[in-house]
């Protein structure tokens, strides 16, 4: 009971995180996509939890600003953000945290951390910047000068920095759980 517990509230704190970051943001006068943090906690959240959380957290984000909570970029909410040229970015969310998850289910290391990062952000790339033709009747390479190109060496240096704390995060985990564990051997062997 007490790790089901954990495992949601980790899910709940990591959906905080995204609706925190996700709001603040600078615009660019070179696009309508705004420059924002909330791929940090994409990443985190693909990188940290299990699959199933990672979804889960990230659709629970989405459902916050679909409810009005002023959540997504510049503080904003609703259907028409989602509906919007940019929504297919906030669409990919959960799909590319679900992503990172599973490419990091099995094993954990520094190359497949960059992998599930790369696939990561190549997942909302491709969703958002497809959403972005289709709702902007535009082509698909101006979709991508517009919406994908002017963020790329920020989002590689977003997913560094994401992947360093993930790996911190991880390895604290690692550490308290065989921490706890020597405390429950110590226990019941004194028994």
């Amino acid at each position: 009971m007490k790790t089901r517990t954990l495992s949601l509230t980790m899910t709940a704190l990591f959906c905080a995180l995204t609706a925190v970051l996700a709001p603040l943001t600078v615009t660019l006068p070179v696009t309508l996509v705004p420059f924002s943090l909330s791929l940090i906690p994409v990443f985190l959240t693909g990188a940290v939890l299990p699959k199933q959380n990672a979804l889960l957290a990230q659709v629970c984000y989405l459902l916050l600003g679909l409810a009005g909570l002023p959540v997504f970029s510049g503080f904003s909410s609703g259907a028409g953000v989602l509906l919007g040229p940019t929504g297919g970015f906030l669409l990919a969310y959960p799909a590319s945290a679900f992503l990172m998850a599973w490419i990091l289910e099995k094993r954990f290391s520094v190359p497949r951390l960059a992998l599930a990062l790369a696939a990561g952000l190549l997942t909302c790339y491709l969703m958002g910047s497809l959403w972005y033709c289709a709702v902007g009747h535009v082509g698909y390479l101006q979709a991508l000068a517009a919406a994908v190109l002017p963020f790329v060496l920020w989002d590689a240096l977003k997913a560094l920095c994401a992947g360093l704390a993930a790996a911190a995060l991880r390895k604290a985990n690692r550490m308290l759980d065989a921490s706890a564990g020597r405390k429950r051997g110590a226990e019941g062997g004194g028994r």
